[in-house]
């Protein structure tokens, strides 16, 4: 299948229907398509061929859905960046994919001499806000008023479809290459498993569309024709006013959102009786959040997914089992139907039910590998399996439960912090002699990115210097949130940090 494909199902079935709302803006399939075709000419124009990356430093946006569609139209791979980044991140994913045209909005309009200065095969930036179109950059409307329609390549199969960059445990950024199979592939299976979105139902796009979740629930309506909210970022009352004058009926949200729902005082004023669905993920979700969003939204059924950038959706916990309760609302659900999940143990062996050992996965929805890391790579690739560095265990019925993580990854608000990535910025600081960074639970982020640190003798730093340090060098939500000093680490013989023993300890430092 190619990407493009709902668009053109669309104009069959319901060409005048709305498509996408974004703020007063509202667009027929029609329009959409019309202006995806002209996109696409106006980007081939600026030089993008089959299998360049183009870069999307946006917020949520018709546009963005446009830029997808376009990008996808002429065999291009979109390359949407993490919007919470420093500019040192961000400038290192455009380096290292060797990204050459990159879109921006208003909000990020102020970093392109930044990114210009540090990516030097950066060449063109096109300005999709809705303001003027700043110095050195094209006008997102001109270009598509100045070009032709253009003809859809229906580029599809192993084509790199995404470029997505997540952390890493050496604290670079890795770009996970996704082709269009392997997204439909994801998608296909989790819509099966689960009733995520409704046939020409209305989805609210809140997560940022950089994230490999956000993409499947977009996609997703797309795929079963409908309409599209777009909200450019998360806020409640923008949220809650978003369904009902939508009539919202599905959404996809990650616990901290939840959380911030039901808290908000307006909430009982609000009519949010069109709520059918609401999917939930990237983060801990604590029975007890849980009990309570479901008393909030009566009237929506709830579904998780599990998963992460490099596979897609691999299991699924529907709203059936949430009506039932009961333990299994701790587990991750089933595997779809388009996947194959396995407990291995150490040997590459599978597990029986109850044996703890990684979880692993393969099929199509697999990723193509980690953008020019080789390495990497086959590390992860490993004898026809994906490796997810999770440690589960299956129980009799096939429900997979997930128990640890076995690389030191943080979850927090629905972002991937790695603790090796938080650590190198605070060693960075000359009153640091050793550090290590777990996560710890917390009542609002799930997780909160939680360092212990050993000061050089004769030093000092306060927990709130040691946090302005960590965000001069790393996104701000990956620094600390609390810090604990201590005279030593826990260390074993071999002089490894054991953070088990630190995360046993259960740390009370506040934020």
């Amino acid at each position: 299948m190619y990407l493009t494909q709902p668009l053109h199902r669309a104009l069959q079935h319901a060409p005048d229907a709305p498509m996408t709302v974004c703020g007063d803006r509202t667009k027929s399939a029609r329009q959409v398509a019309d202006r995806v075709a002209r996109l696409a000419c106006a980007l081939k124009g600026l030089g993008v061929t089959e299998r360049d990356r183009v870069g999307m430093l946006t917020l949520n946006s018709d546009r963005v859905n446009e830029s997808f569609l376009a990008i996808w139209w002429i065999g291009a791979a979109a390359n949407p960046l993490n919007a919470r980044w420093s500019a040192a991140e961000i400038g290192y994913a455009l380096t290292d994919s060797g990204t050459e045209v990159l879109l921006v909005d208003d909000a990020f309009a102020a970093l392109v001499p930044e990114l210009r200065a540090r990516c030097a095969g950066l060449r063109t930036v096109v300005h999709c806000g809705d303001g003027p179109a700043p110095e050195g950059t094209l006008g997102y409307e001109d270009l598509i008023r100045a070009s032709e329609p253009v003809p859809d390549g229906r580029y599809g199969g192993d084509a790199l479809a995404l470029l997505l960059y997540t952390g890493g445990t050496t604290g670079l950024p890795k770009g996970v290459m996704v082709s269009h199979r392997g997204l439909c592939s994801s998608l296909f299976g989790s819509m099966l498993a689960m009733r995520s979105v409704d046939r020409g139902g209305v989805t609210l796009v809140t997560v940022p569309l950089f994230h490999i979740a956000a993409v499947c629930s977009w996609y997703a309506q797309l795929v079963m024709g409908g309409t599209l909210v777009f909200l450019p970022v998360f806020r409640p009352a923008d949220f809650l006013d978003a369904v009902r004058r939508h009539r919202v009926t599905n959404c996809i949200l990650v616990p901290t959102m939840v959380q911030m729902l039901c808290e908000h005082p307006a909430l009982g004023d609000v009519d949010v009786s069109s709520l059918r669905t609401i999917t939930y993920g990237g983060a801990a979700s604590s029975d007890a959040l849980l009990r309570r969003a479901m008393e909030t939204f009566p009237g929506a059924g709830f579904t998780q997914g599990y998963g992460m950038t490099e596979t897609g959706v691999l299991c699924t916990l529907g709203r059936e089992e949430h009506a039932r309760g009961g333990p299994r609302l701790r587990s991750a659900g089933r595997a779809t139907p388009s996947v194959e999940v396995a407990v291995l143990g150490p040997d590459g062996s599978r597990l029986p039910p109850g044996e703890v050992g990684e979880i692993c996965t393969r099929g199509d929805h697999v990723m193509l590998g980690y953008w020019g890391k080789p390495e990497e790579t086959a590390r992860a690739l490993r004898a026809g399996w994906m490796h997810t560095g999770d440690a589960g265990r299956f129980d009799e019925d096939g429900y997979l439960y997930v128990v640890d993580r076995i690389k030191d990854m943080i979850v927090t608000g629905g972002e991937n912090v790695y603790s090796a990535e938080v650590e190198n910025a605070l060693a960075a600081h000359p009153a640091v002699a050793s550090c290590a960074v777990i996560g710890v639970p917390d009542d609002r982020w799930g997780e909160r990115v939680h360092a212990v640190v050993v000061l050089r003798p004769g030093r000092t730093v306060t927990a709130e210097e040691l946090r302005a340090h960590a965000k001069s060098l790393i996104a701000g939500y990956k620094a600390p949130r609390s810090v604990e000093f201590v005279d030593a680490l826990p260390t074993s013989a071999a002089g490894k940090i054991l953070k088990r023993v630190l995360r046993d300890a259960r740390p009370t430092a506040t934020p």
